[in-house]
């Protein structure tokens, strides 16, 4: 095989291996956290979660959210969703990014 072929085949196989990296990478994030791991109570806000916040638009993921936008964006919500004042912190809670680290907000 000539030098140009091996380099044209090792590029495809270079591409390949990015591509499916990517897709991988990509299975993972679009993976919803269902609770299943947690502890009994964060099991149940988490059971809160996915049916109530499911119920009208996709639920945003656990601590993806800094506590300030998750406060102001679940305050829209009260008059339509009916929660405990404890389930409200609780949810809070559960969506918050945990202190001390950062994100991106939407």
């Amino acid at each position: 095989m000539s030098a140009s072929a091996v380099g044209r085949a090792s590029a495809r196989w270079l591409g390949l291996a990015w591509l499916a990296l990517g897709a991988a990478l990509a299975g993972c994030a679009a993976t919803p956290y269902d609770g299943s791991t947690a502890a009994p109570a964060e099991r149940s806000i988490a059971a809160i979660h996915a049916s109530k916040c499911g119920a009208c638009h996709s639920p945003p993921n656990p601590r993806t959210r800094s506590r300030e936008y998750l406060e102001d964006a679940l305050s829209r919500h009260r008059k339509r969703v009916h929660l405990s004042r404890d389930e409200w912190a609780e949810m809070t809670d559960y969506l918050a990014i945990p202190e001390g680290k950062t994100a991106r907000q939407p």
